[in-house]
């Protein structure tokens, strides 16, 4: 079922029993939702909750380097690897545009606290993505399989330069190719995991804040026994989905 396409969640009598994909029913007791940024549109149609953004980062590919660097480095503005060919991929590391949708008035109240924090390293941008929200271009999973933005060239340029005052050697940085990707994120920076009340066999795992890669190994470890009932070696309590509802609302712990 690589690269095909989920519709909808089934459920009965408020109990998951299936997927709805392109390619017909999957009949399934259990469901982990781990989507990403898309995972709010998922669960909507449920009425169950999920208020994330997305955050655009962006990532460029340099020519070869006339410079031997063994580690991954995060140093101010930008983080930066050499890879084996000798290129250099760049990133803007705490720089990012949030790309202004339909989601950022619903959820937007929720994250004013994290924004007020963090006003100097998160812009703006109102366009394409707020056209195509309205559209409801973004609800479609068959048409928009992934989520392909523009890379921030003057990001990328300006980490290009902090690079170079570290690396005076590297000369003139020419960047082969950039990319970009949106990352989800909650409003207290925190990941959702867990199983949703009120919806026996459903379960998120998301919100993990461009370190979902990272990650991966033990997520899906706690999840795999949180779903088959095994004890959980980890604390998954701040984590919990309900957090951000009228009921279960708190602060971070």
């Amino acid at each position: 079922f690589e690269w095909c396409s989920v519709s909808a969640i089934e459920d009965h009598n408020g109990s998951v029993c299936g997927l709805i994909t392109e390619q017909g029913r999957i009949k399934a007791n259990a469901i982990i939702v781990t989507a990403g940024a898309w995972t709010s549109r998922i669960l909507q149609p449920l009425g169950i909750a999920h208020p994330s953004l997305w955050i655009r980062g962006s990532v460029g590919r340099t020519s070869v380097m006339p410079i031997d660097m063994r580690k991954l480095v995060v140093s101010g503005r930008c983080a930066y690897r050499q890879r084996a060919d000798g290129r250099v991929n760049i990133a803007v590391a705490e720089d990012g545009y949030h790309d202004l949708m339909l989601d950022s008035i619903v959820h937007g109240p929720k994250f004013l606290p994290l924004a007020m924090r963090n006003w100097r390293n998160v812009r703006f941008s109102l366009g394409k993505p707020m056209i195509r929200s309205l559209m409801g271009d973004f609800s479609d999973f068959t048409t928009h399989r992934t989520l392909d933005p523009q890379p921030d060239w003057n990001g990328l340029n300006k980490a290009a330069r902090l690079f170079v005052k570290e690396y005076p050697g590297a000369g003139r940085i020419t960047y082969e190719r950039g990319w970009a990707g949106y990352i989800d994120y909650m409003p207290d920076e925190l990941p959702v995991m867990g199983g949703i009340p009120g919806r026996p066999g459903l379960y998120v795992a998301a919100g993990f804040s461009g370190h979902g890669f990272g990650m991966g190994p033990v997520v899906g470890r706690a999840m795999a026994d949180l779903v088959q009932g095994k004890p959980v070696g980890q604390d998954l309590g701040p984590f919990r989905p309900e957090r951000f509802s009228a009921q279960g609302s708190g602060s971070r712990t």
